[in-house]
């Protein structure tokens, strides 16, 4: 197994292309880039039938257990606030259905120093060792880093030959010097964003669910840019939104945040401002595009825990093993992108629940509403 490189000039997918194509490039101000055509992936994307949307459910106890056992009537689950009817219903535990979902360790080298780099390869390489190499679940890596993406074809449950492949490529890593400040912030935003669309879209071809755990503290906010934020640039902000949490959903993907945490860095729960959902454009600022965002909305955690990566892996690939599948009709919205909010409810005493926290809809074509009629 080989680590292969997709950088900007190899394969370009349609959703890095609208991520990359609508972001500030270096020397260019946030305020002056354009916006990007609302080309949202539609809500149904993952399910054949129009109009049934799956979601799945995490649900432990207040200590972190999975709660196992629950029946399609333990759960309520409200669009905007309105029960819907479970259409279908489903326990994702592997070890009655034997459909693991795969894992994605992504390790994020644009935004970290390289010294954290070091040891946070370290870290990994003790996660792959463990139990002799053999993994729990089918699992690829990723790189984020400044000559592209880089991605291990397919998927294994051998960490040593995962290993293999992790070292060569980082072998081959380069620390590129980038400028400081403010334009080094949106060069950075803009390669994190870039790479995090490729490999959504090319994890979306994979089958099953996917967990993708990236390592790293995420890419600039650039909460200051919001005081001067024009429509333009909150459109490109609302845009991407749809693009990502909706993409992210298509896909099958949960996405979590591993903090390899500093004590001296700026605040890790800075993020926590934003994880109100951004309904309409004219609310949509950078800070909203936080991957500790994009984690917490689609269902993951944020682990800001610096003192052990490994052990952090281990505790995010808990949600591998167990959860819940629930399907349900999804409205079509009165305009496009129009937010729907989910919740979902259990019946059972302390039961904490985490699930995507909701969707963009859109209308309504015409000839579906006749055939309504």
């Amino acid at each position: 197994m080989q680590l292969s490189e997709r950088g900007n000039g190899g394969i370009v997918l349609a959703l890095a292309g609208v991520l990359l194509g609508g972001l500030p490039c270096r020397g260019q101000a946030p305020d002056q880039a354009p916006a990007v055509q609302q080309r949202a992936e539609p809500a149904t994307a993952r399910e054949g039938d129009k109009g049934r949307m799956t979601i799945h459910v995490t649900v432990t106890d207040k200590l972190g257990h999975h709660l196992d056992g629950l029946q399609a009537s333990d759960f309520t689950l409200l669009d905007n606030k309105e029960p819907q009817k479970l259409l279908d219903f489903r326990a994702t535990d592997e070890r009655s259905t034997g459909d693991p979902a795969r894992v994605v360790v992504v390790l994020d080298t644009i935004n970290v120093d390289f010294n954290v780099i070091a040891w946070v390869r370290q870290q990994v390489d003790a996660y792959l060792k463990e139990d002799g190499g053999k993994l729990g679940h089918p699992t690829t890596i990723a790189i984020l880093s400044d000559r592209g993406i880089q991605v291990a074809p397919g998927w294994t449950e051998d960490g040593n030959e995962l290993m293999a492949a992790f070292d060569k490529s980082q072998s081959q890593l380069r620390i590129v010097g980038r400028s400081a400040g403010f334009y080094g912030a949106t060069e950075r935003l803009e390669m994190s964003l870039g790479q995090l669309g490729q490999l959504m879209e090319y994890e979306s071809h994979q089958p099953g669910r996917k967990l993708m755990l990236t390592i790293g503290q995420g890419w600039p906010l650039l909460p200051m840019a919001g005081f001067e934020e024009d429509m333009n640039q909150r459109d490109w902000v609302f845009n991407t939104i749809v693009h990502v949490t909706d993409g992210l959903r298509a896909a099958g993907i949960t996405l979590y945040c591993l903090d390899p945490f500093q004590l001296g860095r700026t605040n890790p729960y800075y993020y926590q401002s934003y994880l109100k959902p951004v309904p309409e454009a004219k609310n949509a600022e950078y800070p909203d595009l936080a991957l500790q965002v994009l984690a917490e909305h689609s269902g993951g955690e944020v682990v800001i825990n610096g003192h052990d990566i490994t052990d952090d892996l281990n505790l995010a690939v808990r949600d591998a093993g167990a959860g819940y599948d629930l399907t349900f009709e999804a409205a079509p919205g009165d305009r496009p992108n129009e937010y729907h909010a989910l919740q979902v409810q259990v019946d059972k005493p302390n039961a904490k629940v985490r699930t995507v926290a909701g969707y963009y809809a859109r209308p309504e074509a015409v000839g579906e509403k006749k055939k309504k009629k």
